[in-house]
């Protein structure tokens, strides 16, 4: 349990420095991070491939969370919940980030965003009322494409965007896709459920 705790709360620094790298005015500081180009024609700013690498390193550390400790007990039930708040916080962060930088639409971290929110609310309205909602495996492959989408768009698409292939957006598209389906379903699996108790 020791262990599981000491890499959420790792889990969750690194959540806060990967943050703290893209919204911290560096120019400002008298900092800057070094730019080099690839394939002669796309500039990159060190700044996201650093955060792309602490992403894929924080991926690592909640596999290795569940792996450690698969069940939560109530002892650590705190940090746990911090963790997946941490979580959920560097996701939205980083895919406002890349909107407002261009690196793709608003429109996807607005709809996961939305999303998320009615999912909670129906969850939460649930529990209230002594249910549970089961989960549906597709909430398990919208993680994993946005991850995948998130990390690649970080990495400046590479090597993708040598081709013009545009495989960090097709990722993230792809997840939006599957989120909003899966909360489609989620919201009237729950609906169903309350109404039933009426």
């Amino acid at each position: 349990m020791k262990v599981a705790k000491n890499l959420s709360l790792l889990h969750i620094i690194m959540s806060l420095i990967a943050i703290m790298i893209l919204l911290i005015p560096w120019y400002q500081l008298g900092i800057s991070f070094p730019s080099f180009i690839a394939g002669g024609k796309i500039v990159i700013d060190s700044k996201y491939m650093a955060v792309g690498f602490l992403y894929i390193i924080i991926i690592l550390l909640k596999f290795l969370e569940y792996k450690v400790e698969p069940t939560r007990k109530k002892d650590g039930k705190l940090i746990f919940s911090l963790r997946n708040t941490s979580s959920k916080i560097l996701i939205y962060s980083l895919l406002f980030i890349l909107s407002y930088n261009g690196f793709l639409s608003i429109i996807f971290p607005v709809l996961l965003f939305a999303k998320d929110n009615i999912m909670e609310t129906m969850k939460k309205l649930s529990a209230d009322n002594g249910k549970m909602i089961e989960k549906s495996p597709l909430g398990i492959s919208e993680k994993v494409i946005l991850d995948l989408g998130i990390i690649f768009s970080l990495f400046y698409n590479l090597p993708f965007e040598l081709w013009n292939v545009y495989f960090s957006d097709c990722c993230i598209m792809i997840a939006t896709i599957i989120g909003v389906i899966n909360g489609c379903l989620y919201y009237f699996r729950a609906k169903e459920l309350l109404m039933s108790e009426k």
